[in-house]
């Protein structure tokens, strides 16, 4: 959360870290099949499309792939419904995530599909690479997405 009197931006579950540019990165629909919501920081895979733009959905237990994440948005973060346009990163981008236990810097880590956070790789759903140290359980941490 931002506040008004503050010098710096602090970072934000999905925001893009470090800068990296948009070339990996695109612009997605929420497809009509998903019936929960979405928020910043939630992996997606691409749901049938036949042409246009792509349409999402979260991941599932049954999934063993993601296509990449969803990035955060200042206008509408969390509640994100089925039709609603979201910005996707995908392999090649470095987002912020929450990690759900400690984790060292530059091991593969996994999402957790029911708390939506990250975690040291256990043969999950890989997401992809830890950039920064996690000390514990709700640290937000850059990771290099590397899906599919």
């Amino acid at each position: 959360m931002q506040a008004l009197n503050q010098f710096q931006q602090t970072a934000e579950r999905g925001q893009v870290a470090y800068l990296n540019c948009d070339s990996f990165k695109m612009s997605a629909v929420v497809d009509s099949s998903e019936t929960g919501t979405l928020k910043a920081g939630d992996a997606v895979k691409i749901v049938a499309t036949s042409k246009g733009i792509p349409h999402v959905a979260k991941v599932a237990v049954s999934d063993t792939a993601a296509f990449g994440v969803v990035v955060y948005n200042a206008v509408k973060n969390d509640g994100i419904a089925a039709g609603d346009r979201v910005e996707v990163a995908f392999t090649g981008s470095f987002i912020y995530m929450v990690a759900s236990a400690a984790i060292d810097a530059g091991v593969a880590v996994d999402y957790a599909y029911a708390t939506g956070k990250v975690a040291t790789a256990n043969s999950g759903l890989g997401i992809g690479v830890a950039v920064e140290a996690a000390a514990q359980d709700g640290d937000l941490i850059a990771v290099y997405v590397k899906t599919i």
